[in-house]
C-alpha cells in the first residue's frame, strides 16, 4: 500500500532535528551513519534508474539515492518508519522523487523487471527467511541490474546494540548475514564483490546473463 501523508513545517522540522541528534549520537560512539552510506555508495556505478530500497528505516538510503538523481521506491512494514522516512525527504524536497510502500519483502508487489537496481541496507539481520525474500528480489531485477547489500559488521553491531540498551531496548537480530546472503547470490548465478568499512560490509552482485 502506498505511504502518503502531508506534515505541517513545524513537523517536518522537529523530526528534522531529532534525525540529526540520533545521527550525532551514533557517530559519537563510533558509528558514522553518513560516511558509511557515502562509502557504500561509492563502490556502486549505477545508471540513473528505478531503484528499489528496501528496508526504508528512517530514510537515509532512499534520501541518497533520491539526491542521485534516481526515481526510487522503498518499502517498509513499519508505518513510524516511513513516517519518519517522508519526514527526512521532505525536509529535502525529495518526496516528489521517492514513492514510500507498506509492503513486505517477502511479497514485493511489482511486476517482474520492475527495478534497475534493489538496495537493502541495514535491514539483512531483520530478514528471517533469507531465501524467500531474494527470490523476491531476483525477480524484480531487470537482467543485467545489481543488487547492493550492506549490513553491520561486529563492530557496527556492537555500536548499535550498545546505543539502543543505552534507550532501555534490544535491537533485534535473525540470523541472516553476509556469508549466507554471498552464498545464495553465487549459486544463483551473480557476480560478487565484497568490501567493508569500520561498521559495514558491502556486497555489490551483478547478475550474469548468458
Amino acid at each position: 500500500m502506498r505511504y502518503v501523508q502531508k506534515f505541517t513545517s513545524a513537523e517536518i522540522n522537529n523530526n528534522h532535528e531529532i534525525f540529526k541528534e540520533r545521527l550525532e549520537v551514533y557517530k559519537d560512539a563510533g558509528l558514522d551513519f553518513l560516511a558509511s552510506r557515502k562509502y557504500i555508495f561509492d563502490k556502486v556505478s549505477l545508471p540513473k534508474s528505478k531503484v528499489l530500497d528496501i528496508g526504508t528505516g528512517r530514510g537515509l538510503t532512499c534520501l541518497f539515492l533520491g539526491e542521485a538523481g534516481h526515481n526510487v521506491v522503498t518499502l517498509d512494514i513499519d508505518d513510524e518508519m516511513l513516517k519518519i522516512a517522508a519526514l527526512n525527504l521532505d525536509y529535502k524536497n525529495l518526496l516528489s522523487k521517492v514513492q514510500l510502500y507498506k509492503m513486505d519483502t517477502y511479497s514485493i508487489d511489482f511486476e517482474e523487471q520492475s527495478f534497475g537496481a534493489v538496495f537493502m541496507v541495514e535491514a539483512l539481520h531483520h530478514i528471517e527467511d533469507l531465501n524467500k525474500a531474494f527470490e523476491e528480489i531476483d525477480r524484480v531485477l531487470i537482467a543485467n541490474g545489481k543488487i547492493v547489500l550492506s549490513d553491520f559488521n561486529r563492530k557496527g553491531m556492537s555500536v548499535v546494540n550498545k546505543v539502543h540498551r543505552k534507550e532501555g531496548h534490544e535491537h533485534a537480530s535473525s540470523s541472516s548475514g553476509r556469508v549466507g546472503a554471498k552464498k545464495w547470490l553465487i549459486e544463483h548465478g551473480y557476480e560478487v564483490k565484497e568490501y567493508e568499512d569500520g561498521c559495514h560490509w558491502v556486497l555489490v552482485a551483478k547478475k550474469e546473463v548468458a
